[in-house]
């Protein structure tokens, strides 16, 4: 419909259009002349007669709002910026879905202020991979390997594995050369990532889930040793199984080392504790601790924060909310109170972000609310009908029940958009969908297509009591269909219907819209300021993440919308105005429009360090996508890189930044950009500065109080906790007494800790000492004479001097020689370099003879390069040439460079005397765990022998297992196991399809899994 009349915006306020009707079948077209700004605000009265709808707005074939959200029918006010990219007349069309509305009024006014973020999708340019798949609450984003950029892992739920992504620092990432799923359709959750051991690069926790908690599982503990992950769960001390949801690595006693929160869903038997906490002992391990109250809260998504501000983590569970204030000790109180009782009653909370919203420095909530994508038993399906595409879409929440609906089609259909979940016993099966009276049957996959027409499926059946999709042609290119379920089959299904006219549900669709919400944080007691903020109504969000999109000094949204069944629609982007509100943005470039999935969760980071936040984004059902910020305007910015505390070394978790410029101050605490089930570490924290180009200071606090300062800075740019202003320089020349002809490397002590060493040297007289940039003095001048060395801070701004004077000749002799090397356990073929030290320092003399105690073990040349060459044991000594009896030694043991095995060494015994049914019998292995390895505890418990029973290759119905931890943080060896076969039929009487297998294995230090089996293990009568 071509509106008789166009629109003209002129000045901040603009004109206004009314009574405007717009219905699914029938856009309303209308001309408007751009002119002013090129951004809009546009604000729509809507009157809707239905439950709810969504509104569309296009120019020409681009979207400019993409499915504003009309949660509900009767009056009420929507609102969304519009960046057009040229001025003068256009041509625009208002589109409506689920509903036919009115629009009473449409006004348009400039808003100039707001600078409106473009993001371009660079996953395939980045090299993510690009396939369709189930996820689990958003990625762990953090420097995973510490080498100044961000990683990440990817967390997928089960026929797509979890990855990991390393940053390549130009643009590109690589994916690890591991999976973490260990088997097709692993059961992963979330992830979290912390430096648990100290030791530079951080550890991961990854989630299980229990088998739909008929069989709980312990989560995974991976140790990073040097960016290869080592399952060590059961050597640190992880033990207790459950139905795993997530984890959090927080300091709960303030000793400095990282403890772990183990996050569970409800257990079928309600158990407890549900959630399990574990105290980090500093000396690599872990030990379980019981906390009352938080360890039962029935709730599965958590967000770590700081509410008050007083350095101490405390932990928000949702679903259902409650909070937890951290008292430092390895307990919690319940503050649950300082939120109002009416949102703590609220259902529906998928995501959680802490937000500044007003720069008061304190932590304010954006609570993200949505239909449960899994469960949400008593709902109706959700149903989209699309008259102008001919697409009809429907979500069922898959328990028991029928779902009718009836159709009306000129043409052929198609089936499509198509995905099921299965569960009690329809996991790894098709769904029947029967055509016509005579029920032809149709074995459809997920990801599977169907297409017929009314010739194939004529006539209602009359009997439509199995389980199964029954379509069928009535006359008149009328169709009926059923979804019949007779019992709890499903955990998600969906379709999508092409060639369909018009709809109808013999069922009220689910209103898939609720409210998320803001609260305020004023002085410890949160309020909601929904509606002031201007918080978009209705929608059915997922997930939140956050960050300052447009560098203008204010914290904005990014909210992940679940959208329409049939396709992806745009996330919002809600833009901080810095005056107590909001602006919704739907086309910022940063979604997948129409592609697959639905809007699930992400987080905000400087993927590429540019000062301009990128968003790292998963769909489900859908792909991961990597977007990245376009700049735009003139505003500015500033990275601080959170390292570890100078005196303690302190990890950066829960360090707080503090950034002040002449005109604002900006607080940010080191942690997840939102949570729901993974844990993000962002220590690389952004701060966008609006037009301020000088900063006054920063200031970071790490949370055992440590604290590291920078001054007077200017803004766009990265400043390192690892390389602040010198504030003193020292050289050291104790017990300096240079002669004629030495080499000696100066050294200058610099405060704080962590300065950055950029010193340069220059001397005052080089015909006396020449030093170089790096500080090697060379002595040249004649006894008596001096110079004056100056240390110089690159910046310029902290000296020292010290004056060297060349002294009379006098003999420096060797005096003792100490040996290092990189490692002193080898393997039969490294090579190495020994390094020696002398005392004195610069000697006289300094030549050597290297001498190897058994060649035939490893030799060792003139220069001190050692060749390992056999197993067995080996001192290297350095003499001094100038008196052979000055000399240095150090020992090596050499080990065979053995492959890792392990065998079942009586395997010939089963082929030929296979084992009756009944009865019990013992295997026999040895391993070996290669050299430099032991065996470890990882998740088995050590050497695991196992006999199984499949249903069908490979679905395991029983595991009899033995475990021998005898053998734990051993070479190799041997190990016996018994196992009985009580209760277990002969091969021959199983039910077609299935069998019986053995096998063993076991796990080394350096993370590989080995194994030995008889894949058809036979019983006897």
């Amino acid at each position: 419909m071509l509106l008789p009349f166009g629109l003209t915006a002129c000045g901040p306020t603009g004109d206004s259009l009314t009574d405007i009707s717009v219905a699914p079948s029938a856009p309303a077209i209308f001309n408007y002349d751009v002119n002013g700004s090129k951004t809009k605000k546009l604000t729509f009265e809507i009157d809707n007669p239905g439950a709810s709808a969504n509104l569309t707005l296009l120019q020409g074939e681009q979207v400019l709002i993409d499915n504003l959200n009309i949660p509900r029918s009767g009056t009420q006010t929507l609102n969304a910026l519009v960046h057009f990219q040229a001025l003068g007349e256009t041509r625009l069309q208002l589109r409506t879905i689920n509903s036919p509305v009115t629009i009473k009024s449409l006004e348009i006014e400039d808003v100039p202020h707001v600078a409106v973020p473009q993001f371009k999708d660079i996953s395939v340019v980045a090299g993510l991979d690009k396939v369709n798949s189930l996820k689990y609450g958003g990625p762990s984003v953090a420097d995973i390997d510490q080498d100044g950029d961000y990683d990440f892992i990817l967390n997928n739920h089960n026929a797509e594995t979890s990855k990991i992504y390393w940053n390549n620092g130009d643009g590109t990432v690589t994916k690890h050369k591991d999976d973490l799923s260990r088997w097709f359709m692993q059961d992963l959750h979330g992830t979290a990532l912390g430096d648990y051991d100290n030791d530079g690069d951080l550890d991961m926790l990854l989630s299980r889930g229990g088998g739909n908690g008929t069989n709980p599982s312990v989560s995974y503990f991976y140790r990073n040793n040097d960016s290869n992950f080592v399952r060590y769960t059961g050597d640190v001390g992880i033990d207790r199984g459950a139905r795993g949801r997530g984890a959090r690595f927080v300091d709960m006693d303030l000793d400095g080392d990282l403890d772990l929160m183990i996050v569970n869903e409800t257990g079928l038997a309600n158990q407890t504790p549900q959630h399990f906490f574990y105290e980090n002992d500093g000396q690599g391990k872990f030990t379980y601790k019981a906390i009352a109250g938080i360890e039962d809260v029935r709730s599965s998504r958590t967000l770590v924060t700081d509410l008050n501000g007083d350095n101490i983590d405390d932990i928000i569970m949702y679903g259902p909310l409650s909070v937890w204030q951290g008292n430092g000790d390895f307990t919690y109180t319940d503050i649950s109170d300082s939120i109002p009782i009416n949102i703590r009653e609220l259902s529906g909370v998928m995501a959680i972000t802490d937000i500044d919203i007003d720069n008061d420095g304190d932590l304010d909530l954006y609570m993200a609310r949505g239909k449960e994508f899994e469960h949400g038993k008593g709902e109706s399906p959700s149903v989209d009908f699309d008259p102008i595409a001919k697409t009809f879409s429907l979500k069922t929440r898959g328990y028991k029940g029928v779902d009718e609906f009836s159709l009306t089609a000129s043409g052929p259909l198609k089936w499509h958009n198509y995905q099921f979940l299965g569960q009690n016993g329809f996991r790894g099966q098709t769904y029947p969908i029967f055509l016509g009276k005579d029920k032809t049957v149709n074995d459809v996959p997920a990801d599977g297509t169907l297409e017929f027409d009314n010739t194939m499926a004529q006539v209602w059946p009359d009997d439509i009591s199995a389980n199964g999709v029954y379509l069928g042609h009535i006359g008149n290119n009328k169709w009926r269909g059923a979804l019949v379920r007779n019992g709890d089959f499903f955990w998600s299904y969906f379709f999508t219907l092409s060639g369909v006219e018009e709809a109808e549900t013999l069922f009220e669709p689910e209103n898939r819209s609720i409210q998320d919400v803001l609260l305020e944080n004023k002085e410890g007691q949160f309020v909601d300021v929904t509606s002031q903020w201007n918080i978009p109504l209705g929608g059915n969000a997922l997930g939140v993440t956050t960050g300052d999109f447009n560098n203008d000094g204010q914290q904005d949204l990014f909210v992940y919308r679940w959208g329409l069944v049939e396709k992806r629609i745009s996330d919002l982007m809600l833009l901080n105005t810095g005056n107590g509100a909001f602006e919704t943005v739907t086309m910022h470039g940063a979604s997948d429009l129409g592609g697959p999935g639905f809007g699930d969760m992400g987080q905000a980071f400087d993927f590429d360090l540019d000062g301009n936040l990128d968003i790292l984004s998963g769909s489900e059902y859908g792909q991961w996508y990597l977007y990245n910020n376009q700049p735009i305007g003139d505003n500015h910015y500033a990275l601080v890189n959170v390292g570890y505390s100078p005196q303690d070394n302190v990890d950066a978790i829960g360090a707080q930044v503090t950034i002040e410029t002449p005109s604002a101050t900006y607080v940010k605490r080191v942690g997840s950009a939102g949570e729901v089930f993974s844990q993000s570490l962002l220590n690389i924290v952004h701060f966008g500065l609006g037009s301020e180009q000088k900063i006054k200071r920063i200031h970071v606090r790490w949370r055992n109080g440590e604290t590291a300062t920078f001054v007077d800075k200017q803004a766009d740019n990265m400043f390192d906790t690892d390389k602040l202003d010198a504030t003193a320089l020292a050289i050291n020349t104790q017990g300096l007494a240079p002669r004629s002809g030495d080499e000696i490397q100066l050294t200058a002590a610099l405060a704080p800790l962590n300065a950055q060493q950029d010193v340069s040297w220059q001397s005052s007289h080089p015909s006396v000492a020449n030093i170089s940039k790096t500080g090697l003095l060379q002595v040249v001048g004649k006894a008596g004479e001096s110079t004056t060395i100056t240390a110089t801070t690159n910046k310029g701004k902290m000296s020292d001097t010290a004056q060297i004077t060349v002294s009379q000749w006098y003999e420096k002799p060797l005096e003792a020689i100490q040996l290092s090397a990189a490692k002193t356990n080898l393997i039969a073929g490294d090579e190495l370099t020994l390094s020696a030290s002398f005392t004195p320092e610069n000697p006289d003399s300094d030549q050597l003879k290297w001498v190897s105690s058994v060649p035939q073990i490893a030799t060792v040349d003139t220069n001190g390069n050692l060749h390992a060459l056999t197993a067995g044991s080996v001192t290297v000594t350095a003499k001094a040439e100038a008196n052979p009896s000055i000399q240095g030694s150090i020992d090596f043991d050499v080990q065979a460079d053995v492959k890792p095995f392990i065998k079942i060494d009586n395997l010939a015994q089963f082929i030929n005397q296979p084992v009756h049914a009944g009865d019990t019998f013992e295997v026999h292995v040895s391993y070996h765990a290669g050299p430099g390895h032991t065996v470890i505890a990882a998740d088995e418990g050590g050497l695991r022998v196992w006999l199984r029973h499949f249903k069908y290759r490979w679905f395991p119905i029983e595991d009899r297992i033995e475990t021998d931890k005898s053998v734990l943080y051993t070479v190799s060896g041997n190990s016996t196991a018994t196992l009985s076969t009580q209760g277990l039929a002969p091969s021959d009487k199983l039910p077609e399809g299935q069998f019986y297998s053995l096998e063993v294995s076991f796990t080394n230090s350096n993370g590989k899994t080995f194994e030995d089996a008889i894949e058809e293990f036979i019983l006897i009568e």
